[in-house]
């Protein structure tokens, strides 16, 4: 079996917003089982190509949107989270030429209080005995505390969102979430205490993965000998109640990366059921690294080992999440961009 990808853009000319000018080029991108690829007029595989963001074009309040994880909602039609508003997700509906179909919608989180959790990070979906949940965690980062002073530790958690007839949303925010990962993950309690940039815990990644029924947290840091970490925690029931009492922390997995110049953590990953395997953005792991974002392919092995594919991001793009899809029923890959965009990769599968 072989699989093949398309990747286009809105239109052939800049585009200019508040965000800033992004040249929008009209790209093809071919994907086999092992590895992206693009291909010239004549037929010929060329090395490596860039995706280059579709700017959402327009704000978040005076922000641009940080898009920094999401899941299918419907045909044409996703959800990110934006790590600056804790109190809602995001909806994004394409139009069969992968444009956007009017502005985003907010969609208000009911059930939450006031100011319950913040920084939301990573963001999958999973479906079981006919129902379907959304979950999205906080980064569990600490904010780096004034001289003296203890690092303060924001709202957090882990959210199990649910998805009525209406589309509305209402999420459960689980007690103590933050305390009982870390006691459970004694090797992770020293940079508990640390900001981000200091190797300080920071999660931006979440996957669910059926076969170990647990959900993957991905650490952007601490990055122990330069192998990001996914810690696994089970699920033991996905509708049951949302305590730590439903979870069991599984053993870490470390993944294996190319060498680079500086240690990336990552930054996004998901299950993409049409290739069986998870995808895996790595990126610089503390801020003022200037060290790429890659795209990687992971079979859910347990000693890590993956696959870099052939394909890059520009260099203005953030990619901090990817999911697989339908828009007017042809299976897609959509990237959203943690700087204000998106992009989409049409996935066509061709048996040989």
């Amino acid at each position: 079996m072989r699989w093949g990808i398309l990747i286009r853009t809105n239109s052939g000319r800049s585009v200019q917003s508040r965000i800033g000018n992004w040249c929008v080029l009209l790209m093809i991108f071919g994907i086999s089982a092992l590895t992206f690829g693009t291909y010239k007029s004549d037929g010929s595989q060329q090395d490596n190509q860039v995706i280059v963001p579709i700017p959402f074009g327009e704000m978040n309040g005076n922000d641009v949107y940080n898009a920094s994880g999401v899941v299918p909602l419907a045909d044409s039609r996703f959800l990110f989270c934006d790590n600056h508003s804790g109190d809602a997700l995001f909806e994004l509906d394409l139009t069969p030429d992968t444009k956007k179909k009017g502005p985003l919608i907010r969609r208000p989180l009911r059930g939450l209080a006031a100011d319950a959790i913040s920084d939301l990070e990573g963001m999958t979906m999973a479906e079981e005995n006919g129902r379907r949940f959304v979950f999205v965690t906080s980064s569990l980062y600490v904010r780096k505390g004034k001289t003296g002073t203890s690092a303060p530790v924001p709202p957090s958690g882990l959210l199990r969102v649910n998805i009525n007839l209406r589309d509305e949303l209402t999420a459960e925010n689980m007690p103590g979430f933050r305390n009982w990962f870390i006691k459970q993950a004694p090797s992770l309690a020293a940079s508990a205490t640390l900001p981000a940039d200091d190797g300080g815990l920071n999660i931006e990644g979440l996957a669910w993965d059926n076969s170990r029924h647990a959900l993957l947290f991905g650490l952007r840091t601490p990055v122990p000998e330069g192998k990001p970490l996914v810690i696994p925690v089970r699920v033991k029931n996905l509708a049951g109640a949302w305590t730590t009492d439903n979870l069991e922390m599984l053993p870490p997995i470390r993944l294996s990366l190319e060498r680079t110049d500086g240690e990336q953590g990552i930054r996004s990953i998901e299950y993409i059921a049409p290739r069986q395997s998870f995808l895996v953005i790595v990126g610089n792991a503390i801020s003022h690294s200037q060290v790429p974002f890659v795209l990687y392919e992971w079979d859910g092995n347990q000693a890590g080992k993956m696959h870099r594919l052939n394909v890059s991001f520009a260099q203005k793009m953030k990619p901090e999440g990817v999911t697989a899809g339908t828009i007017s029923g042809k299976p897609v890959l959509v990237f959203v961009d943690d700087g204000g965009g998106y992009q989409v990769v049409q996935l066509n599968a061709a048996l040989h």
